[in-house]
């Protein structure tokens, strides 16, 4: 595979006395084997760092691990199915800023290497994970509160935040909540200059599925779904930017998923519909699927022939 042959040509060039081994055919390698992923390429990654670090300390000078490296090596770590790769890529971040503190300047965890750590607790899916991300979302704004050179935080970083509060098992209130703090640090962010951190499409979005699959009782569900309608309002209102496609799609999987069947719940899907149809290419064949979903009898009365034959149609793969 693609992987044997790049650590074979890797091993063939160290072995050859006119040509030395440098950084950039180490950072390939590791990258050769984060795009090939597999279960073991966490660990393989993290092996061709420490040659790199073992290498340099030996005295080659040509061969030095970079931002570069560090962050292709978590960014494989937040790719990784494996169970351990949160942690892994945790305590790597942690090795770099210890790394930095004891004279290693060049050791900088840049913004992408935070990414990928935050992306890795975010596909880890427990509660742990959650609170993981947010201290980690705290120690950036730390970094960009007292000028320091790591990683600051930006829409990205917060975005794959909420991704893991959407991927925990908390209730549906406590989703809520979590979602609300951190679309609200975003925002404060974005008021004080730092327009890098402002709320995106994807915020709103993930926000709006995470609510969408809110668990809990009666008062969780109202709760997360009075959190998606403020988003929701707040994207119609706003001057920046308008609902996507995507939002479009998992409001309607809230007002399908959360409300009762009924007049109100009718109501705001036709209201729902009627906006994405104004908005103007706004409604793909998803957006229809979830509209009939959330009000068939609204649907019927309101979708041309063309567009109930696309709703049938997303839906005929997902029943073979």
């Amino acid at each position: 595979d693609s992987v044997e042959q790049a650590q074979m040509i890797v091993r063939n060039v160290e072995e050859l006395d006119y040509v030395s081994p440098n950084s950039v055919l180490y950072n390939s390698l590791i990258d050769c084997i984060t795009k090939n992923g597999g279960l073991n390429a966490p660990s393989q990654s993290e092996d061709v760092l420490a040659k790199m670090r073992q290498m340099h300390h030996e005295g080659h000078s040509d061969v030095r691990p970079n931002p570069y490296a560090y962050s292709m090596v978590l960014t494989c770590c937040a790719r990784s199915q494996d169970k351990g790769a949160a942690e892994r890529a945790d305590r790597i971040l942690m090795n770099m800023e210890q790394m930095y503190e004891e004279g290693h300047s060049d050791v900088i965890a840049n913004d992408r290497c935070y990414s990928a750590v935050i992306t890795a607790w975010a596909r880890n899916g427990s509660v742990k994970a959650v609170q993981r991300s947010l201290d980690l979302l705290d120690r950036m704004e730390h970094n960009l509160k007292e000028d320091k050179p790591h990683g600051r935080p930006n829409a990205h970083c917060y975005n794959a935040c909420i991704h893991a509060v959407a991927k925990s098992d908390l209730s549906g209130s406590q989703k809520a909540r979590k979602c609300q703090e951190i679309l609200q640090r975003m925002i404060d962010q974005k008021e004080k200059g730092f327009h890098e951190s402002a709320p995106t499409l994807v915020t709103y979005s993930t926000i709006l599925n995470a609510c969408a699959y809110a668990n809990g009782d009666r008062n969780d569900k109202k709760e997360a779904f009075n959190l998606a309608k403020s988003c929701f309002q707040a994207l119609l209102e706003s001057k920046d930017m308008k609902p996507c496609p995507s939002c479009y799609t998992n409001f309607f999987l809230v007002i399908s998923r959360l409300l009762k069947p009924g007049e109100v719940r009718d109501m705001l899907a036709e209201a729902t519909y009627k906006e994405a149809s104004a908005d103007g290419g706004k409604i793909d064949r998803q957006v229809l699927k979830n509209f009939r979903n959330a009000s068939p009898v609204i649907a019927n009365k309101l979708l041309s022939d063309e567009e109930k034959l696309s709703a049938r149609n997303t839906l005929r793969p997902m029943m073979q």
